[in-house]
Protein backbone atom coordinates (compact mmCIF):
# COMPACT_ATOMS: atom_id res chain seq x y z
CA UNK A 1 0.00 0.00 0.00
CA UNK A 2 1.63 3.45 -0.57
CA UNK A 3 2.19 5.79 2.16
CA UNK A 4 -1.54 7.89 2.74
CA UNK A 5 -0.71 11.59 3.22
CA UNK A 6 -1.59 13.01 6.59
CA UNK A 7 -3.95 15.98 5.89
CA UNK A 8 -5.73 18.68 7.73
CA UNK A 9 -8.98 18.54 9.33
CA UNK A 10 -12.22 20.62 8.75
CA UNK A 11 -12.12 24.09 11.03
CA UNK A 12 -14.02 23.47 14.00
CA UNK A 13 -16.26 26.08 12.87
CA UNK A 14 -18.05 24.41 10.40
CA UNK A 15 -18.98 21.86 12.69
CA UNK A 16 -21.85 24.33 13.49
CA UNK A 17 -25.27 23.60 11.47
CA UNK A 18 -28.56 22.01 11.51
CA UNK A 19 -28.74 17.98 10.94
CA UNK A 20 -29.93 17.50 7.52
CA UNK A 21 -29.71 14.55 4.25
CA UNK A 22 -26.64 15.43 2.05
CA UNK A 23 -23.64 16.80 2.20
CA UNK A 24 -22.18 17.81 5.43
CA UNK A 25 -18.24 18.96 6.74
CA UNK A 26 -15.60 16.79 7.98
CA UNK A 27 -16.71 18.09 11.54
CA UNK A 28 -20.43 17.02 10.98
CA UNK A 29 -18.86 13.61 9.31
CA UNK A 30 -16.52 13.15 13.23
CA UNK A 31 -19.62 13.98 14.99
CA UNK A 32 -21.94 11.81 13.45
CA UNK A 33 -19.88 8.45 13.68
CA UNK A 34 -19.24 9.84 16.69
CA UNK A 35 -22.83 9.64 18.29
CA UNK A 36 -22.76 6.16 16.26
CA UNK A 37 -19.63 4.95 18.03
CA UNK A 38 -21.37 5.79 21.43
CA UNK A 39 -24.51 4.24 20.37
CA UNK A 40 -23.82 0.68 19.01
CA UNK A 41 -20.13 0.10 20.59
CA UNK A 42 -21.08 -3.70 19.63
CA UNK A 43 -22.12 -3.68 16.37
CA UNK A 44 -20.24 -2.19 13.30
CA UNK A 45 -23.56 -2.79 11.06
CA UNK A 46 -25.30 -0.48 13.12
CA UNK A 47 -22.70 1.88 13.63
CA UNK A 48 -21.82 2.25 9.89
CA UNK A 49 -25.96 2.46 9.20
CA UNK A 50 -25.60 5.53 11.88
CA UNK A 51 -23.77 7.38 9.47
CA UNK A 52 -25.20 6.64 6.00
CA UNK A 53 -28.44 7.80 7.31
CA UNK A 54 -27.33 10.94 7.92
CA UNK A 55 -26.54 11.24 4.31
CA UNK A 56 -29.01 9.02 2.66
CA UNK A 57 -32.43 9.24 5.70
CA UNK A 58 -34.27 5.91 3.85
CA UNK A 59 -31.10 4.12 4.14
CA UNK A 60 -32.62 0.01 5.01
CA UNK A 61 -30.38 -1.65 7.81
CA UNK A 62 -28.03 -4.12 6.89
CA UNK A 63 -25.71 -6.62 8.18
CA UNK A 64 -22.53 -6.11 7.45
CA UNK A 65 -22.35 -9.38 4.68
CA UNK A 66 -25.16 -8.04 3.18
CA UNK A 67 -24.41 -4.23 3.18
CA UNK A 68 -21.09 -5.01 1.55
CA UNK A 69 -22.97 -6.68 -0.89
CA UNK A 70 -25.80 -3.61 -1.35
CA UNK A 71 -22.18 -1.28 -1.81
CA UNK A 72 -21.22 -3.07 -4.54
CA UNK A 73 -24.47 -2.88 -6.58
CA UNK A 74 -25.99 0.15 -5.90
CA UNK A 75 -25.23 2.67 -8.43
CA UNK A 76 -24.70 5.44 -5.31
CA UNK A 77 -21.52 3.74 -4.12
CA UNK A 78 -18.52 4.23 -6.20
CA UNK A 79 -15.40 1.77 -5.55
CA UNK A 80 -12.32 4.57 -4.30
CA UNK A 81 -9.26 3.21 -3.67
CA UNK A 82 -7.41 3.25 -0.39
CA UNK A 83 -4.86 6.22 -1.61
CA UNK A 84 -8.01 8.94 -1.59
CA UNK A 85 -10.14 7.86 1.44
CA UNK A 86 -8.12 10.71 3.98
CA UNK A 87 -8.69 13.57 1.69
CA UNK A 88 -12.00 12.69 0.55
CA UNK A 89 -13.51 12.27 4.18
CA UNK A 90 -11.37 15.52 5.25
CA UNK A 91 -14.00 16.95 3.05
CA UNK A 92 -17.11 15.18 4.51
CA UNK A 93 -17.47 12.58 1.96
CA UNK A 94 -18.71 9.44 3.30
CA UNK A 95 -16.39 6.59 2.64
CA UNK A 96 -17.23 3.15 4.09
CA UNK A 97 -14.80 0.00 3.99
CA UNK A 98 -14.82 -3.52 4.48
CA UNK A 99 -14.49 -7.40 4.16
CA UNK A 100 -17.11 -10.04 3.61
CA UNK A 101 -16.20 -12.79 6.06
CA UNK A 102 -18.26 -16.13 7.60
CA UNK A 103 -20.08 -15.86 9.72
CA UNK A 104 -20.14 -12.04 10.51
CA UNK A 105 -17.73 -9.64 7.81
CA UNK A 106 -16.43 -6.43 8.95
CA UNK A 107 -17.67 -2.70 8.03
CA UNK A 108 -16.15 0.77 8.92
CA UNK A 109 -16.69 4.28 8.34
CA UNK A 110 -13.17 6.48 7.92
CA UNK A 111 -12.84 9.62 10.03
CA UNK A 112 -11.87 12.78 8.86
CA UNK A 113 -8.60 13.75 10.55
CA UNK A 114 -5.09 13.46 9.83
CA UNK A 115 -3.49 10.02 9.06
CA UNK A 116 -1.84 8.51 11.82
CA UNK A 117 0.34 5.35 12.60
CA UNK A 118 -1.55 2.04 12.96
CA UNK A 119 -0.90 -0.19 15.97
CA UNK A 120 0.92 1.10 19.00
CA UNK A 121 -2.48 -0.46 21.24
CA UNK A 122 -2.18 -2.98 23.54
CA UNK A 123 -3.63 -6.62 23.51
CA UNK A 124 -3.78 -10.11 25.20
CA UNK A 125 -2.44 -13.28 23.17
CA UNK A 126 -1.95 -16.56 25.13
CA UNK A 127 -2.34 -14.71 28.07
CA UNK A 128 0.14 -12.05 27.66
CA UNK A 129 -0.43 -8.22 27.16
CA UNK A 130 1.19 -7.72 24.32
CA UNK A 131 1.28 -4.01 22.11
CA UNK A 132 0.60 -4.11 18.37
CA UNK A 133 3.93 -3.25 16.26
CA UNK A 134 3.36 0.76 14.86
CA UNK A 135 2.90 0.62 11.25
CA UNK A 136 1.91 3.55 8.70
CA UNK A 137 0.51 6.18 8.54
CA UNK A 138 -3.11 5.42 7.79
CA UNK A 139 -6.26 7.06 7.51
CA UNK A 140 -8.25 7.02 10.92
CA UNK A 141 -11.23 5.02 11.33
CA UNK A 142 -14.70 4.60 13.37
CA UNK A 143 -15.27 0.82 14.13
CA UNK A 144 -17.51 -0.99 16.24
CA UNK A 145 -17.30 -4.40 17.14
CA UNK A 146 -18.95 -7.90 18.81
CA UNK A 147 -15.33 -8.85 18.89
CA UNK A 148 -12.70 -8.54 22.15
CA UNK A 149 -10.08 -7.07 19.50
CA UNK A 150 -9.30 -3.91 20.34
CA UNK A 151 -8.03 -2.50 17.40
CA UNK A 152 -11.80 -2.84 15.93
CA UNK A 153 -13.21 -0.23 18.63
CA UNK A 154 -12.10 3.15 17.61
CA UNK A 155 -13.58 6.32 18.00
CA UNK A 156 -11.16 7.88 15.79
CA UNK A 157 -8.12 6.61 17.52
CA UNK A 158 -6.92 4.10 15.36
CA UNK A 159 -6.75 3.75 11.88
CA UNK A 160 -8.47 1.39 9.01
CA UNK A 161 -5.39 -0.77 9.27
CA UNK A 162 -6.28 -1.88 12.95
CA UNK A 163 -9.80 -3.76 12.64
CA UNK A 164 -8.37 -6.66 10.52
CA UNK A 165 -4.71 -6.62 11.94
CA UNK A 166 -2.84 -7.84 9.31
CA UNK A 167 -1.75 -6.69 6.02
CA UNK A 168 -3.01 -10.43 3.77
CA UNK A 169 -6.53 -9.12 5.68
CA UNK A 170 -6.31 -5.34 4.71
CA UNK A 171 -5.32 -6.14 0.96
CA UNK A 172 -8.69 -7.93 1.14
CA UNK A 173 -10.37 -4.66 2.56
CA UNK A 174 -12.93 -2.79 -0.17
CA UNK A 175 -13.60 1.08 0.32
CA UNK A 176 -16.46 2.65 -1.36
CA UNK A 177 -17.55 6.53 -1.46
CA UNK A 178 -21.40 7.90 -1.46
CA UNK A 179 -21.71 9.89 -4.77
CA UNK A 180 -24.47 11.90 -3.94
CA UNK A 181 -24.96 13.44 -7.07
CA UNK A 182 -26.60 10.24 -8.77
CA UNK A 183 -30.18 9.75 -7.95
Amino acid sequence: MPPVTPFAPASAASAAGVVQAGPITAAQLEAVADEAYDKYPASCSHAVWHVIKRYVPDQAYRTANVLLDFLETDRRWKSVPVSEVAERASRGELIVGGLKESPNGHVVVVYPGAAKPAGGYAYTSGGKSVTMRARGPYPRVMSTSLSGWPGAKSRGDKTIWDPWASDAKFNQVKFWRLDLSVQ
